[in-house]
């Protein structure tokens, strides 16, 4: 598989997947022990997610959601927030969307304070065991050029595949939960 070529106005996005036994193949011990722990509060996901993915333009994503729209997203079985902590200390975002035996890495991300001391490597550790604890075969995720510069090669230093490089000149809009989805 090739690389995508990307202009500078594209928007380069990379999908990539680990199974779990390729996770249990290298799965080393801890680096730095990080807790993750669920969220069902929507005022306080949103306002991490807001945090965590504002250097990374994530809010272009879900512009529209207010609180109904964040209750009615974490109201979904499938769908895990949580954030990623140190002792007592919140250093990220955790979203995970399950689908049969696989879990989707929908965001991830350290706070900006966090960012740039190694703790990407500890966090990513800690987010793949905490996925793997519920039993599927298989996780994925996609990263983007306007996510933070060292995600890629942490996510290929951890073992994940790459599966397809995509480039676009725009970012699809999350739809606001319970609204209409029309037909692609």
């Amino acid at each position: 598989m090739g690389k995508v070529r990307i202009g500078p106005e594209m928007i380069k996005t990379t999908y990539l997947k680990i199974n779990q036994s390729d996770y249990l193949l290298r799965r080393a011990a801890l680096t730095t022990k990080l807790l993750i722990i669920p969220l069902r509060n929507a005022q306080l996901c949103a306002a991490l997610y807001a945090e965590v993915g504002e250097p990374h333009y994530w809010n272009i994503y879900r512009v529209c959601w207010n609180q109904h729209a964040w209750e009615a997203y974490l109201g979904q079985p499938n769908i895990r927030i949580s954030q990623i902590q140190l002792g007592s200390t919140t250093v990220g975002y955790l979203e995970l969307k399950r689908t049969d035996d696989a879990i989707e890495i929908v965001n991830f991300g350290l706070l900006p304070q966090f960012q740039g001391r190694g703790m990407g490597r500890a966090a990513l550790e800690s987010v793949l065991a905490y996925g793997f604890s519920f039993g599927v075969t298989e996780i994925w995720l996609h990263t983007c050029s306007l996510d933070h510069p060292a995600a890629l090669s942490n996510y290929y230093a951890r073992g994940f595949q790459l599966v397809k490089e995509v480039g676009d000149n725009f970012l699809p809009l999350d739809p606001v939960p319970g609204s209409v989805q029309l037909a692609a």
